[in-house]
């Protein structure tokens, strides 16, 4: 009898074990699976292009704005390398700075991030662009020692650390993987995400959060596809959002990453969105404001002003949400041949094309319009094709940006 009781057991065990399927669980991707119940992190996407609104100038002051947390009923920020050894408090309505912190014992090499958790505020002091730096640091504030005074003073504790796989110097700035420029703070450590400008990908490493000196362990390498300059998590929507922007190109992007289990983060769906149509660079700040939304900053440049700008995520986390770049479900839906393109006309193939006035345009990789073109349909088109005369286009990446009435669909090509 207690033998057939454990076979009975074992049994069950079975029959629950085959009820779970690994897959990728969300709707808005290529490969969703309806049959899936754990999310296995192998989601795809289209690419995702998406321009967040602008919110305001940051004053001359804050030109180089690193880093974004917000506390205090304000958005707190800071210069990088050669900056002053302070965090800066800016009105969340005029973006104009009403409280300054000095970091008496700290110095600013090359501030370029800052976190928070409960009672505490820590500023990465790890800035590596030539990858000799044997003194990377974090200072940690406590919250309880900063005051409503304009001007105050305060002192410091501090992490020194290195990296786990760090082996010596890096003979060229170029093949430098062991920069940083994002940190996160969760209830128990610190993770901190490279810049690397080697390989374009980046490196998540954990560290404890007291005072001390550490060996960062490195967790996991993400391929980025570009140099990663700032992050935040959300705890509320368990999101994790990566800001950054393409090597050489300085194109920005983001990287939202949802669905994980506790700090796990790389295992959850990783969706890219493309900020292709604003006038800014080097985005380095970013920060959650409420459910869903936050809120970039960009570094000023002899071109374009420091700025800060809103975002969402609520049309990429809600199942029910397009994946249209205007956030409205469009009716339809094309396809590109051949892709790349070699020879001198685009396909593009249209699918259960409704009656309606269609734009057409074509955009560079930097989000200047090439061409536009408007086209009127007056019944409904189950197949309806057009030619794009790509002759004068140079190589390169490219968008093909449709609109209706009912939204915006965008796909990218490429031109060799």
């Amino acid at each position: 009898m207690k033998y057939l009781n454990l076979i009975l057991f074992l049994l069950v065990l079975t029959k629950l074990d085959a009820q779970e399927i690994s897959g990728c669980t969300d709707p808005q991707a290529n490969n969703f699976n309806s049959e899936a119940t754990i999310n296995d992190g192998s989601c795809t996407y289209n690419p995702t292009i998406y321009k967040p609104d602008f919110r305001y100038l940051l004053p001359d002051e804050i030109n180089e704005t690193s880093g974004l947390i917000q506390w205090d009923g304000g958005f707190w920020t800071h210069n990088d390398s050669g900056g002053e050894n302070i965090i800066y408090k800016l009105d969340t309505v005029t973006g104009e700075v009403v409280q300054k912190v000095r970091l008496e014992n700290a110095t600013n090499i090359d501030w370029e991030d800052i976190a928070q958790d409960d009672n505490f505020i820590y500023i990465g002091d790890f800035g590596n662009n030539n990858g000799n730096r044997d003194n990377l640091a974090i200072y940690i504030v406590e919250k309880d020692d900063i005051y409503s005074d304009e001007y105050l003073e305060v002192n410091a504790k501090k992490i020194n650390f290195t990296y786990e796989d760090y082996s010596g110097k890096i003979e060229k700035a170029k093949d430098n993987n062991f920069d940083c420029e994002a940190m996160i703070a969760t209830e128990n450590y610190i993770y901190l995400f490279s810049k690397n400008r080697g390989d374009d990908k980046s490196k998540l490493y954990q560290l404890p959060k007291n005072q001390g000196d550490y060996v960062a362990q490195l967790k996991y390498t993400f391929n980025s596809s570009g140099l990663i300059t700032g992050a935040d998590l959300s705890k509320n929507t368990n999101e994790l959002i990566l800001v950054g922007y393409t090597n050489n190109s300085w194109i920005p992007f983001l990287w939202l990453m949802f669905d994980f289990e506790g700090e796990d983060f790389f295992s959850a769906n990783k969706r890219r969105i493309d900020m292709l149509n604003i006038p800014a660079t080097q985005t380095e700040g970013i920060c959650y404001t409420a459910q869903g939304k936050g809120v970039i900053s960009s570094e000023s440049n002899p071109l374009f002003n420091t700025t800060m700008y809103n975002f969402t995520t609520t049309q990429w986390i809600d199942n029910g949400a397009s994946v249209v770049i205007s956030g409205r479900k469009v009716d339809f839906d094309f396809n590109i041949y051949p892709n790349p393109v070699s020879n001198k006309k685009l396909k593009v193939v249209f699918t259960n094309m409704p009656p309606a006035d269609y734009n057409i345009a074509v955009y560079d990789s930097m989000g200047r319009m090439l061409r536009t073109k408007e086209y009127s349909i007056d019944k409904k088109e189950d197949i309806y094709r057009i030619k794009i005369k790509t002759k004068n286009l140079k190589p390169g990446v490219y968008y093909l940006r449709v609109s209706n009435s009912k939204g915006v669909l965008e796909k990218k090509f490429i031109k060799q």
